[in-house]
């Protein structure tokens, strides 16, 4: 009897872990700063899915962006995000560098970025092979 209710549980669990929600995405944003290396673009689908601004305790908002990876194989991949300011100066943040990432067939994965300074106002993506 233990067996079976712990059988139970751990389906339940799983059915409930099956239901997660996805982020909810404003659709593609159309943009030039989106830029993937062709090398790992047959591999994957990039989309955007969001950007806002995020309160601070002193009033300003900071800007956050999360981007998905749809792998049509598996892939490794390195990503970046440049931040710019209004005057389209470039925002230079402790983290500037590219970041590794593995992606496998099948798998949809969820980056996100958070501008280092207040003053940013947009950003470039950048994804390429790793080096």
């Amino acid at each position: 009897m233990k067996l079976f209710s712990k059988t139970i549980g751990c389906a339940l669990l799983l059915l409930l872990a099956g239901c997660a929600s996805q982020p909810h995405t404003t659709g593609v944003i159309e943009r030039d700063s989106l830029q993937v290396d062709p090398d790992v673009l047959y591999s994957m689908t990039v989309t955007e899915l969001f950007e806002q601004r995020i309160r601070q305790p002193d009033g300003t908002s900071i800007l956050q962006v999360q981007f998905a990876v749809d792998a049509h194989s598996d892939a490794e991949l390195a990503w970046k995000v440049s931040w710019f300011d209004a005057n389209g100066m470039m925002v230079k943040g402790v983290a500037d560098g590219y970041r590794r990432a593995s992606v496998l067939l099948g798998q949809t994965r969820y980056f996100k970025a958070t501008a280092p300074h207040p003053r940013v106002t947009t950003y470039q993506l950048h994804i390429r092979e790793p080096q």
